[in-house]
């Protein structure tokens, strides 16, 4: 808390900064506050076993601040000698010494002896001189655990060596050379302290000069330096003899090749210290002079080209001190061999530790050798904050005079190091290499940018950077943008202005083509993992890759496509670049950059929406830097800014039109009418277009981009928030563009967000839609269907084969719709309609009629109409003759039974506001619907049933034209359309009695004319299947319809009827002859239910009449038709019945008797495989039964002989069970008939002949009965031919046989009544077997 207190941090610092300068008090004040604490400080005595006078947290932050308030002071002019501060120097020494005392942390070690460090930088000889006498004392601390420790304290020892005798410093160098070349083994810390103090003292020792008297003034400065160089070695020898200094150097060479990475790294350092100062001599070896850089050679190739970062950083900044003062060509080669040796290094701080090297070699740093070897100094990025901070801020200082470097041998090395900069790293196939020389160039730039030599190569640097700026490498990337800044700091106005032009260029995309770079097989196009894998799961990322891959696929050609990619990948990358160095060159051009803004503010705007994140924050960070008032810097651009940004909305490349979408989104927000009046209609373009794009991400920022437009277009088209000539222009523009564009579009998710910007603006619109409101209506009720979900479509195909009923499946359907926005909208618009409306609304909507596709847009617009009408009211009837007309003919063609029940609603509702001319010519079309084909029938019933529900006033009137339709179409065969008219005679109709007499004119002449259709009226039906076949049968149909409505007639009116029977009689004599067609049997059943009806008027008007029918009939009983012959037998047995003349007997008694005998033979034979006997045999034996009734005794006598054979015969196993129960029947009857003839008969033969005749049936039937009990199994038929043998018996009882016998059968008929088992049946047995037994006596 104590250090944050009293040393605010950067982000404290900077903003209290601005209002507040900070201010330390007098180093003297603040050491006699703490000696006031702690007076025990002044009386120490002996240094580094005394005992710490403060916690080692509060020494380290007082050291911190003291050493704060000593350079606050220490900066101050002529201070320097002020003897009260010199002794405020020497108390703060004392504090320094007791906190290095041994119960010191390390974190107070290191901090003490580096604020020693401070101290010597600013009194030097006071320092050097107070710890002369320390030696020792120092000499301890150089094995100290802390590495910062030992490194300060070498240091301190190399300062105080400056002071110490020459023999003292010699023997020093002596002792420190022997420990580390001792044959006893050091710690680590002791090798690694004495190596530091050795290479720091060594140093020192050669930097004591004395001071040169000689005047050179008149000689040139080349000759200067190389007399006073001469003057200085010679110095050199005097103070350090050359067998020390070989000892030190071969020490230290030893080292070097010997031990380890760290070792070696440290004794390079400490020959790097040497080599600043002077340059190596050789060595002796095996009495020959070898070269110090030759030993050295081998094994610092090896050392920098091992892991050691740390260690290889040392050695390579060691190799830049060591060429400092070099003059040997070859060593300088060497040097800069081993230095290029590490271009493909990937790490950074190799890298930059090689550019400080290379720096030092070219000459012009801003460090003197005092400050490397006296000073805090670590290295030159350290000492100029570089990679800590602002690079502008860090630039530094002109250089010193010592390491300028302009002898020739110097200048071959500037040479060779720019040949290898710009002819080979910077623009080399390999980005490892790219980012070796833009570290090395950024370090001439930044730590020799004041050199001539720099200077004049700014131009060749400034490319170089502009190249580098495009690089994937982020580091590359960075580091040049950076370079440009400093470039333009260093450069004159010229290169200022190329630069920024440059630079503008880059970010506008109107940049000059960077040079190009040579691709070879290894050369990495995309960063790994950024393409993708191969099919086989390989790389994809180098030339050669890439090549292999386009290869595979069969596309050379696709190498192309790949390069594209990545030059633009290149371009991007270069954008981001040069606003890395553009936001950075902005805040230093100012003016400057004025000329540039209309062209950079779009590309800016849009760049801040790139979709990647680096370059979003570089473009953010120059939109900050050059635009003081964002919002009238946008204000004033606009027009520029929404044509750039609809331009790329349109590019081929995706992040272009992703970041042009989402600027656009954003720069819409609270704009005006006359801001985006001229943009409007493209913006909403883009936006359709940026929705169906092929990128995921493109599609979403279209996405935004119509919730921006959209939202901007509903409140510029709300006129309570927009003037109203504003509101329509912006409707004018925007409506017609999603009707045609948006609604109409093939992309799903595109029309359904411009149907519901059309229902926002039409609800909001108001009146002001009314303009567009035919298009509009139109494009909602075709979006009805067109916007369905298409699964809805493929239900209903497979709806049948899943159970699902189609109708069901329709209502659903329509019932979603109406819950969709289109409709939402059509309800909007029907609000809207006026009289001046309908003039253009209704023939869209007839066009719709005719034309519109699909269930929901046709049911929609039915709907539409209906709800039209209801809400104009009268104003529909100049239109509803054309509307009658075309819904009318809809109903009749339309498949689908909702639309048609929807348009039929329609024509209901548009005919109660028709004139009454209009109103009866349509219910008298409808009603003709009826004799159509199936359509129009089921067409005729729903408009019936709407005019029924819907206008029932208007349908009053025509009660007359109706009711003959609905009672007719009733009795068709198809089920669906006789129950649709029962309905709706049901619904209307409450009394069918009274219905029919009041209407019963009208519904004859219906029928009749049915029945007399000879047209035949559905010839339109042979048109179309080519048949006159067909056209005949569909006639009959109709004519089927009239029969059943006959025999409905007669069965609910009966007698009433008989005022009409001559009509229906002649029609049905007429149609009955003829050739035979499906369905013409109901003609017979009408023919027999009229005569039912109305036999005695039929009599009456014509007495022949019953024996013409009889005679029709009877013919059509000989015809071959199986269903024919069966409903003509039929309606015999009901004629006969009906009239009861017994001339009817012997009319057709002949003709029965032979088809009933012919029965068997006919189907033995096989001529007619179409006839059924049984059944024919069974209606046969009624109609016998029906003359009997009617016929005369006489007559009946006179067939007794075919009658017994008859009955024998349908009694025969041949036939079925059923002709059996007409057996019995006819053998009752005949009984029966007989027994009252012989009653009611005087006459005594005819009475014997009858007599006979029931004997003769009851012995002859009365056996083949028994035997029909025991062969049928049928409960019915046991219990019918019990009733008939009961009937027989009954009737031999009345008439008894004078000589009477027991029957024969009388056993089996006693056994069969034991056996039966339907109790019915065994009662009657039993009673025949007692009347037999007992009652039967023989007659007088």
């Amino acid at each position: 808390m104590a250090l944050e207190g009293l040393f605010p941090g950067d982000k404290l610092r900077n903003s209290v900064l601005q209002s507040i300068s900070i201010e330390y008090p007098k180093l003297s004040n603040m050491l006699a506050c703490i000696l006031e604490q702690q007076p025990m400080i002044l009386h120490s005595t002996s240094v580094g076993d005394t005992k710490l006078l403060f916690q080692s947290k509060t020494y380290v932050v007082m050291v911190k601040f003291l050493l704060k308030c000593f350079e606050t002071e220490a900066a101050q002019p002529s201070l320097s000698d002020d003897s009260g501060f010199i002794n405020s120097v020497e108390r703060l020494c004392l504090l320094l010494e007791n906190a290095m005392t041994y119960e010191g942390s390390v974190e107070l070690h290191a901090s003490a002896s580096k604020a020693l460090i401070t101290l010597g930088s600013q009194f030097p000889q006071m320092i050097a001189s107070r710890y002369a006498e320390k030696v020792s004392w120092l000499k301890q601390y150089l094995s100290h655990l802390d590495y910062d420790t030992r490194e300060s304290m070498a240091r301190l020892l190399g300062m105080t060596s400056s002071s110490l005798p020459i023999s003292a410093a010699t023997e020093l160098i002596s002792e420190l050379t022997s420990s580390i070349s001792g044959t006893q083994k050091l710690r680590f810390e002791a090798q690694h302290g004495q190596l530091c103090a050795l290479g720091y003292v060594t140093a020192n020792c050669l930097l004591r000069a004395p001071p040169v008297s000689c005047d050179y003034s008149s000689y040139n400065q080349q000759y200067r330096v190389k007399v006073f160089l001469l003057s200085f070695v010679f110095c050199l020898v005097d103070l350090i003899s050359n067998s020390v200094l070989h000892s030190v150097l071969k020490c230290l060479v030893d080292l070097v090749n010997n031990e380890t990475s760290t070792l070696a790294s440290v004794a390079m350092q400490a020959l790097g210290h040497i080599g600043i100062c002077t340059p190596l001599p050789p060595l002796v070896i095996d009495s020959a002079e070898v070269s110090t850089w030759t030993l050295l050679q081998k094994k610092l190739s090896k050392l920098l080209a091992g892991d050691d970062i740390k260690a290889v950083q040392k050695t390579v900044i060691a190799l830049g001190h060591m060429c400092a003062k070099e003059s040997s060509s070859s060593h300088l080669t060497i040097a800069l061999d081993l230095i290029f040796s590490l271009s493909r290094s990937k790490v950074e701080d190799t890298l930059f530790a090689a550019g400080e090297a290379l720096s030092f070699m070219w000459g012009g740093v801003p460090v003197t050798i005092d400050v490397i070897l006296r000073t805090n100094y670590s290295s030159l990025s350290m000492s100029s904050n570089f990679l800590m901070g602002d690079t502008s801020s860090s630039l530094p200082r002109p250089p010193s005079e010592e390491f300028q470097n302009n002898e020739d041998y110097h200048v071959a090395v500037r040479d060779a190091i720019t040949r290898k900069l710009f002819d080979v790293l910077l623009y080399s196939n390999r980005k490892e290499e790219r980012c070796a020389g833009t570290v090395w160039l950024l370090s001439l730039t930044i730590y020799c940018g004041h050199h001539a030599s720099i200077q004049k190569l700014l131009p060749d640097i400034q490319e170089a950077f502009s190249h580098l700026i495009g690089e994937q490498n982020e580091l590359t990337q960075e580091l040049a943008s950076q370079g440009l800044s400093i470039v333009y700091e260093l450069g004159d106005d010229s290169t200022k202005k190329n630069l920024v032009n440059a630079l503008v260029g880059t970010l506008t995309g109107s940049g000059k083509r960077k040079r190009a770079v040579k691709l070879v097989e290894d050369t990495e196009v995309f960063q790994e993992g950024a393409f993708g894998e191969s099919p086989t799961g390989g790389k994809l990322s180098t030339y050669k890759e890439l090549c292999n891959l386009a290869n595979e696929m069969g596309q050379p050609d696709l190498i192309y496509k790949f390069m594209d990619l990545a030059n633009y990948q290149a371009s991007l990358n270069s954008k981001r670049g040069a606003a890395f160095g553009f936001s950075k060159i902005a805040k230093l051009a100012g003016d400057a950059l004025q000329p540039y803004l209309s062209a950079l503010i779009p590309r800016l705007i849009r760049y801040q929406y790139d979709p990647e994140k680096n370059v979003q924050d570089a473009m953010s960070h120059i939109w900050k830097s050059l635009i003081a008032d964002s919002k009238k810097a946008i204000d004033e651009n606009l027009d520029l800014i929404f044509d750039d940004l609809l331009i790329q909305c349109g590019s081929r490349l995706w992040r272009s039109r992703e970041a042009s979408c989402l600027a656009l989104a954003d720069v819409l927000q609270g704009r005006k009418f006359d801001q985006v009046e001229k943009h409007l209609k493209s913006i909403w373009i883009a936006a359709f277009r940026a929705m169906d794009d092929i990128k995921e991400t493109v599609r979403n920022a279209g996405d935004r981009l119509f919730r921006a437009v959209s939202s901007l277009t509903g409140r510029l088209c709300d006129v309570s928030l927009t003037p109203v000539p504003e509101s329509r222009q912006t409707m004018a523009i925007v409506l017609p563009l999603l009707l045609t564009e948006g609604i109409m579009s093939k992309v799903d998710n595109i029309r359904k967000a411009s149907i519901g910007m059309v229902t926002k603006l039409a609800k909001g619109a108001g009146i002001a839609i009314r303009p567009y409101l035919s298009d509009l209506v139109c494009c909602m009720l075709e979006s009805l269907s067109s916007l369905e979900d298409q699964g809805m479509n493929y239900v209903e195909m497979h709806a049948e084969n899943v159970g699902i009923k189609t109708e069901k499946l329709e209502n659903l359907r329509i019932s979603i719709a109406r819950g969709s926005p289109m409709w939402e909208t059509l309800e909007f618009c029907i609000d809207a309609v006026d009289s001046h409306s309908l003039e253009l609304l209704v023939p869209r909507l007839s066009q719709m009629v005719r034309s519109g596709i699909g269930l929901n847009t046709r049911v929609g617009v039915a709907n539409f109409i209906s709800q039209l009408v209801q809400k104009v009211g009268l104003d529909i009837k100049p239109f509803t003759s054309t509307l009658l007309r075309l819904l009318l003919s809809v109903v009749k063609d339309e498949r689908s039974a909702s639309s048609r029940r929807a348009f039929a609603s329609a024509c209901a509702i548009v005919m109660k506001y028709a004139a009454p001319s209009q109103a009866q010519k349509l219910i008298e079309d409808t009603a003709r619907l009826h004799s159509g084909d199936r359509n129009d029938q089921i067409a005729c019933a729903i408009l019936l049933k709407s005019y029924a529900s819907t206008a029932a006033d208007t349908l009053n009137g025509y009660q007359a034209i109706i009711v003959p339709v609905i009672f007719v179409s009733r009795f068709e065969d198809d089920k669906t359309i006789s129950s649709l008219y029962e309905d709706l005679w049901d619904e209307n109709m409450s009394n069918e009695r009274i219905t029919l007499q009041l209407f019963l004119g009208e519904v004859v002449d219906l029928i009749n004319e049915g029945i007399m259709s000879s047209s035949w009226a559905s010839k339109k039906k042979a048109c179309l299947v080519s048949r006159l076949l067909i056209g005949f049968d569909q006639m009959h149909l109709l004519n089927v319809q009239a029969s059943l409505g006959i025999c409905k007639l007669s069965e609910v009116l009966g007698e009433s009827l008989s005022s009409h029977h001559s009509i229906l009689l002649t029609s049905l004599m007429k149609e009955i002859p003829g050739r035979l067609w499906e369905g013409k049997e109901v003609m017979l059943d009408a023919l027999s239910g009229l005569c039912s009806s109305c036999h005695e008027a039929i009599s009456a008007s014509n007495p022949d009449a019953p024996n013409a029918i009889l005679s029709l009939i009877s013919s059509a009983c000989t015809k071959k038709a199986q269903k024919y012959r069966e409903a003509a037998f039929g309606a015999l047995e009901r004629v006969i019945k009906a009239f009861k003349k017994s001339q009817f007997f012997n009319m057709v008694i002949p003709s029965l008797l032979e088809m009933g005998n012919s029965l068997t033979v006919a189907k033995s034979d096989a001529d007619e495989p179409d006839t059924s006997p049984t059944s024919l045999q069974e209606k046969i034996l009624n109609c016998i039964t029906a003359c009997i009734h009617v016929a005369t005794t006489a007559d009946i006598i006179k067939q007794q002989k075919n009658f017994i054979d008859l009955c024998l015969l349908s009694l025969s196993p041949k036939f079925s069970w059923a002709v059996k129960l007409s057996a019995f029947s006819f053998s009752k009857e005949l009984s029966s008939k007989l027994h009252s003839s012989l009653n009611n008969s005087q006459d005594g033969a005819l009475q014997a002949s009858i007599t006979a005749f029931i004997h003769e049936l009851f012995y002859t039937l009365s056996p083949e009965l028994l035997k029909s009990l025991r062969t049928v199994k049928i409960g019915q038929v046991h219990l019918a031919c019990a009733e008939c043998l009961l009937e027989l018996t009954n009737k031999f009882r009345a008439a008894p046989p004078a000589q009477w016998t027991e029957p024969e059968f009388m056993s089996e008929l006693v056994e069969l009544s034991q056996i039966e088992k339907n109790e019915e049946a065994k009662s009657l047995l039993k009673k025949c077997i007692q009347i037999l037994k007992d009652d039967v006596k023989p007659s007088p």
